[in-house]
């Protein structure tokens, strides 16, 4: 393990108090990182940069920090950004929400090493509701045992009211399957399993997978589907694993990013359009979006008033998709590199107002 390296590349839309979190935990690390690379697209990024580096960076001087503007405010371009930076073996991907638990990059940093055929491609950590300073580690932050078990219900709560209108198949893979592996003799000595997709807040790649694979920068700003489209593409290249014991938390601050029913659309458009670029069959593909489209409907309405959204913005969102997702799957692929992204920036005017 001691001869592979890994990074972490965030990027970062006006966050900075939930990001600065985010980094604590990375240096916490029992392994800690060769290098954290920050894109950050906000209007002030040099404000944090400043804070960064002025504060983590000069009590973690073995860690290479690259904190950069982004070229553009797309999650995919800066994804694609940070890598380009990268000189480590696995790459952390995660949200500046995502919260690592000190343990999460060594436990799977060994399963990689373990891997001396190079048979994955990815990992995923496992998601823990709660974030790391609420358990038995050293941190900065106290919790009192009564918020720490009253959180720990309301979440279970929360979890289990949704998993009973739980749709996991929110992506239609471009082949219409997923890739089938056996985990090897060698891997079975940890808690993992094979798994068809894995989370975009909580991904972790070999470089060399990402130097085939790019993120879609058609996609802007807080580009949803845009893990879907790399990871199903990097599953037909190695097995994606979960993995049970490294931990991570996210959070899901909505700071910063946008509105739920603006979410929601860019969902189903930018699902759309991805299957126009990479679909091999889109009358198959209509067919089965049809279907989840009616199917969301449903549990997004669902979704919103047990979240207490009254006006209904994400199945306000699911019909937006409906009544515009033939628009994208009309145009050709040059067409839409052209037409997309004003449609979006329209699309996302729209938080402002």
């Amino acid at each position: 393990m001691s001869e592979l390296q890994w990074s972490v590349v965030i990027p970062t839309y006006q966050r900075e108090t939930i990001l600065l979190r985010c980094l604590y935990w990375i240096t916490q690390q029992t392994l800690l990182p060769k290098e954290i690379i920050v894109i950050d697209a906000s209007p002030n990024w040099h404000d944090t940069y400043a804070q960064v580096m002025t504060g983590l960076a000069v009590q973690f001087t073995t860690i290479q920090w690259h904190y950069v503007p982004a070229h553009r405010a797309s999650s995919a371009a800066q994804r694609n950004q940070g890598i380009a930076l990268n000189t480590a073996d696995i790459i952390f991907l995660i949200d500046d929400d995502s919260l690592m638990y000190p343990n999460c990059a060594e436990e799977v940093m060994q399963i990689y090493a373990a891997d001396t055929q190079q048979q994955i491609a990815g990992i995923m950590p496992f998601l823990n509701p709660l974030p790391p300073e609420m358990i038995n580690y050293t941190s900065a932050h106290s919790i009192s045992v009564f918020k720490k078990y009253l959180l720990k219900f309301k979440t279970g709560l929360r979890y289990f009211a949704k998993s009973l209108i739980k749709d996991d198949n929110i992506f239609i893979p471009y082949d219409f399957s997923y890739p089938s592996y056996e985990l090897p003799e060698l891997l079975k000595q940890f808690d993992v399993y094979c798994v068809p997709m894995i989370h975009g807040a909580r991904m972790s790649y070999r470089r060399e997978i990402l130097a085939k694979i790019h993120f879609e920068e058609i996609l802007a700003r807080y580009a949803v589907n845009e893990d879907n489209d790399v990871c199903y593409r990097a599953s037909r290249l190695g097995m994606l694993l979960h993995a049970m014991h490294p931990q991570i938390c996210h959070l899901q601050v909505s700071g910063g990013r946008l509105s739920r029913f603006t979410v929601t659309a860019l969902w189903g458009l930018n699902q759309a359009l991805l299957h126009r670029l990479h679909s091999p069959d889109l009358a198959h593909f209509q067919s089965l979006f049809i279907r989840l489209l009616r199917r969301r409907l449903f549990t997004q309405a669902v979704k919103d008033i047990l979240d207490r959204r009254w006006t209904l913005p994400a199945m306000r969102g699911i019909w937006f998709v409906w009544q515009h997702y033939q628009e994208i799957i009309t145009k050709t692929p040059e067409e839409l590199r052209q037409w997309y992204p004003k449609f979006q920036q329209d699309l996302i005017n729209r938080d402002k107002h």
